[in-house]
């Protein structure tokens, strides 16, 4: 189950809001009669304490906002026994543990971003301890601070350095003077909103002065109009009345004359538009139970698409493929549900109980959603639970998808659209594997280890995430914990490289197959896993071979001379052959070719050949092998100095191991003799 988290409390009444997704705010009505603004991007941070080593004694406590030991404390340093301990948070204090991460990276805003947890962190004297030298952990202290906390030294005195932050009041009125405001609507540009009031005015209001005395009324005359869905780029907007025998309105935003488009509603509320304003979805609160209808906007027909509702409110799209509605439930039952519409039955979805009489959900992103309710403003962080990702946890190497790789090798050709295209290629190098950390999370995992054929290599990687504080993509190590931990990925969280999860460095490991097997865990000490993913690989890190063994001059009698290097041809014919070896010894070459070069930037192909795919996977290729079948002649007609210049014969030689974004190994070889031939 989801726990709301409280965001904003005291409030008059939250009802509708709309959230602008440039600005990172989110705009709400309060039926008292304001319209309000609340900042989601964290307001400057003003440091409130700081200490770069403090020592919190065992069985001592620290108000991490004074440095103090006294009744306001945040943390407590228990220990239990010589072995068992542990850091427990205090009067009402959350923590968040973050292990091995960038102290000074860690920004106010990230902290104030974090999920917090009434859990106390494992700190036991054995290996499964988290607070090791140099692991971090965040802390919302009792006074609603946020704190960044590292360990400095572990003990049973444990010495820590830390910074504490307070983080001014996100939320503003921006309007007063309304009639209980019912819903706001923000227009494209974000610089206007259309607001409903309960007496049945229909306004547009400025936001930079949004005050009611301000707004200019559009329309009026409704009864008790509710939810406002925009459409702006047909120039309207729908508004249902909440009325026994009420109507469904669209008012045009240019001249305020409205059209009735349905009628015969039962206490509508909520209001949808598909993408295409073919079809509205509307929540009503007729006497026998709530429902769902969707609204034929050109036929007028009425489709009950749930029913069995308590009080629903206002709904909301859960995703840009209008694959579910979220809408909330209000007293008694006081809950945010899903209605998912891409089932061939729509099945509603309990997601979470929320505070007393849930009005409206705003989706931040596809993990995060804001719901309105009445004096508060919660949040909810759904872990995926209002999308359900679905596809392998092992995602592949690379380019290369993981039900792309068959007996170990590579091959995508089964997709010719598909922009990398490979065959029968082996792994190598460094690897990048893909994990799908968007499943992993939403099944519950937290923490994930990698195994090659059951061991774990325990590397560290680096990639690039981005931070809204810097506005920029910042450099991260991403490294294991002292017992191999790896972390899953937040959702919402933005890195470059989203699916990475480990940079697999195969130098040490021998050619053949291996299996990499990705194990998921719930925490940072579970003694086993909760999820097991594998997949067989197939690696070569052996290069090609390639050399010109010897170049070979074609007498007038059909017999050959060999050109020792250097050497100078200025008799008989203009024809050549050469021994070559261009072979890989795992049976991987892909191709070779063999090129002759002189003068001023000129070249001409002597003899090549590439791997025909075969049921073994198999070309070894070329061992001291003579090519051309038939004797190349070096005369290029028109070009004298293709018969008097020195020439370097160039091999070039690829085999097909890749590293999931392209071919790695390839070998070259070159030899030079001197035509001056009559």
């Amino acid at each position: 189950m989801i726990t709301p988290i409280p965001v904003i409390t005291g409030l008059g009444g939250a009802i509708g809001s709309a959230f602008d997704r440039d600005r990172n705010r989110l705009y709400f009505t309060e039926f008292d009669g304001k319209l309000s603004r609340l900042d989601l991007t964290p307001p400057s941070a003003v440091m409130v304490r700081s200490s770069d080593s403090q020592t919190i004694d065992g069985t001592f406590s620290l108000n991490l906002d004074t440095g103090t030991s006294d009744a306001g404390n945040d943390i407590f340093w228990r220990q239990q026994t010589s072995v068992e301990r542990q850091m427990e948070p205090r009067n009402g204090a959350q923590l968040a543990y973050l292990g091995a991460v960038s102290y000074a990276g860690l920004s106010a805003a990230e902290l104030a971003s974090l999920t917090y947890s009434p859990n106390p962190i494992n700190a036991d004297n054995n290996a499964s301890n988290l607070l090791t030298n140099g692991a971090v952990f965040a802390v919302r202290t009792t006074a609603g601070n946020y704190t960044k906390v590292q360990v400095i030294t572990y003990g049973y005195d444990m010495t820590i350095r830390y910074r504490t932050y307070r983080i001014p009041s996100a939320y503003q009125v921006i309007g007063t003077g309304y009639t209980q405001p019912e819903d706001i609507a923000l227009s494209e540009t974000g610089t206007h909103a259309y607001v409903t009031e309960r007496n049945g005015n229909f306004l547009r209001v400025d936001l930079a002065n949004a005050d009611r005395a301000d707004a200019t009324v559009v329309a009026s005359g409704f009864t008790a109009p509710h939810q406002i869905a925009l459409d702006e780029l047909r120039g309207f907007a729908y508004v249902p009345e909440f009325v026994a025998g009420g109507r469904l309105l669209r008012v045009d935003l240019a001249t305020g004359s409205h059209t009735v488009v349905a009628t015969g509603l039962e206490n509508a509320v909520g209001l949808v538009l598909a993408d295409d304003s073919r079809y509205a979805y509307i929540s009503e609160q007729p006497a026998a139970g709530g429902r769902i209808r969707r609204i034929d906007l050109q036929s007028g027909t009425k489709t009950t698409v749930a029913t069995g509702l308590v009080a629903p409110f206002f709904l909301s799209w859960s995703d840009g493929g209008e694959g579910g509605l979220l809408f909330t439930q209000r007293t008694p039952a006081n809950q945010v549900s899903l209605l998912d519409l891409s089932d061939a039955s729509p099945v509603v979805r309990h997601i979470a109980n929320v505070p007393n009489n849930p009005s409206s959900v705003a989706v931040i992103n596809p993990y995060r959603l804001y719901v309105c309710c009445d004096e508060e403003i919660s949040r909810l962080d759904t872990d995926a639970s209002v999308f359900t990702p679905t596809g392998p946890i092992f995602l592949g190497i690379g380019h290369v998808p993981a039900d792309r790789i068959t007996d170990g090798y590579a091959d995508t050709t089964g997709d010719p659209e598909y922009f990398y295209q490979v065959r029968d290629c082996p792994f190598g190098g460094t690897l990048p594997l893909l994990l799908n950390h968007t499943r992993a999370y939403s099944d519950g995992a937290r923490y994930y280890k990698l195994l090659v054929d059951g061991a774990e290599p325990r590397q560290s990687f680096t990639d690039l995430k981005w931070s809204a504080s810097n506005n920029r993509f910042n450099s991260q190590t991403v490294n294991p914990t002292s017992s191999g931990y790896y972390r899953i990925r937040r959702p919402g969280s933005l890195w470059y490289n989203p699916w990475l999860a480990y940079r697999l460095n195969t130098a040490g490991i021998s050619n053949g197959m291996h299996t990499l097997t990705f194990q998921l865990f719930a925490t940072a000490s579970s003694a086993s896993p909760m999820g097991t993913f594998s997949l067989a690989v197939r690696i070569d890190n052996t290069l090609p071979e390639a050399s010109i063994d010897n170049i070979l001059h074609r007498l007038p009698d059909g017999t050959n001379e060999e050109i020792n290097t250097c050497g100078i041809v200025n008799t008989e014919t203009d024809q050549f052959q050469f021994r070559i070896t261009a072979r890989d010894a795992e049976g991987h070459l892909r191709s070779w070719k063999l090129h002759a070069l002189w003068g001023d930037n000129r070249s001409v192909p002597i003899d090549s050949a590439t791997y025909v795919p075969n049921s073994a996977r198999n070309w070894v290729g070329l061992n001291n092998a003579l090519v051309p079948s038939t004797p190349w002649g070096a005369t290029v007609t028109g070009d004298p100095t293709s018969r008097r210049c020195a020439h370097t014969f160039d091999l070039s030689v690829w085999d097909r191991t890749i590293n999931g974004y392209g071919y790695i190994h390839h070998r070259g070889y070159h030899k030079s003799i001197t035509l001056l031939l009559p």
